[in-house]
């Protein structure tokens, strides 16, 4: 068989997500995909002319399964004893044929179901977080409520009581309530993003309130926290309330990953080139696993045992909605960078 010589079928096969395997009549490995040997465990550059029927005898496949007997003419597709890990593989094989009919060789095709069940584990993830999130969402409306009205009342009896001894305590409950009825209203914008409510917003002054609010947070965990902003920012139309939602989960992200005694720089400026904001999180962790940064805004992805997967999925919507772009990089001296783009929108 001259299928080693034909560059452009060899890319195509190559390209193929299953394992692919061509074999000659004597079992003899012709042309192997990357996907067969990483199954497999092999090195694709040293498969050719391996004995393929003694590679599947290796991995526990017995000597009377019936894929062996496709250079019979008897074609197999179906289970095989599993070839790697728990996962259950499956094979398919075929007869190569000459013009008059004779035997050249086989087509073997390989794969595993380990991507199909991570696949149904997560619609079942999803499901659950579904339920779950309508529900909560329900009793949160049913809570906000009452907190809502109970506000309201204190707000007239601090009023009446300004000046007395009890209007101390009143205020104090008054800003417990702001920050339960806030905590309620952030979960709902972050099940729900929606449409953001945009109005003109000094970007600095927003880096100043995040700051402020994260800073002891930062300290108590043995973090140094900086932040920092241009001057030259212009003012752009955003939801303040949701890019503080997006800043609040990225900068948790940040503490998470970085150790006591490390840092976390928060900054943001104008890239006049392209006319947009650039918002950066910068931390000294460990960075992103190269096979996570893929898949890193996915829903229900994450690489954390406790995470939803759903925090930096949202940030990307609501920042999407925005108009604009959101980055996750490592860094060359280690740590990470999460990059938030927004454009400069014409009020005119």
């Amino acid at each position: 068989m001259n299928i080693n010589k034909d560059p452009k079928l060899n890319q195509v096969i190559e390209a193929i997500p299953l394992g692919i395997a061509v074999f000659d009549k004597s079992w003899k490995i012709v042309v192997v995909n990357s996907s067969f040997a990483r199954i497999l465990g092999i090195d694709p550059q040293q498969a050719r002319d391996l004995d393929l029927k003694e590679i599947l005898l290796s991995k526990g496949v017995y000597d009377q399964h019936p894929l062996f007997q496709t250079l019979d003419g008897h074609e197999y597709t179906g289970p095989v004893s599993p070839l790697t890990d728990s996962y259950p593989s499956y094979i398919s094989t075929h007869l190569l044929q000459g013009e008059a009919g004779e035997c050249l060789g086989g087509l073997l095709v390989l794969w595993n179901a380990k991507r199909q069940q991570e696949l149904e584990q997560a619609v079942i993830k999803a499901e659950k977080l579904a339920i779950m999130g309508q529900l909560t969402a329900i009793t949160l409306h049913e809570v906000r409520s009452p907190l809502t009205t109970m506000k309201m009342s204190l707000q007239l009896l601090h009023q009446e009581l300004k000046g007395s001894k009890q209007e101390k305590s009143i205020k104090w409950i008054l800003e417990s309530l702001d920050r339960a009825i806030n905590l309620i209203n952030n979960y709902l914008r972050l099940a729900k993003p929606g449409i953001p409510n945009r109005q003109l917003c000094k970007i600095g002054e927003l880096i100043e309130r995040v700051a402020s609010f994260y800073a002891a947070e930062f300290s108590s965990m043995g973090i140094l926290f900086t932040h920092s902003y241009s001057p030259s920012l212009p003012l752009l139309s955003v939801d303040g309330d949701q890019l503080q939602q997006v800043l609040a989960n990225i900068l948790m992200n940040a503490a998470d990953a970085t150790p006591s005694g490390g840092s976390v720089n928060l900054s943001a400026e104008y890239d006049q080139e392209t006319e947009s904001v650039r918002i950066s999180v910068r931390d000294t962790g460990p960075g992103v696993a190269e096979d996570v940064l893929p898949h890193i805004f996915e829903p229900f992805y994450s690489s954390k045992e406790k995470g939803t997967g759903l925090g930096l999925y949202v940030c990307r919507e609501i920042i999407h909605n925005h108009g604009g772009e959101i980055q996750v990089a490592n860094n060359p001296d280690g740590g990470c960078t999460v990059t938030i783009i927004l454009p400069k929108i014409d009020s005119g």
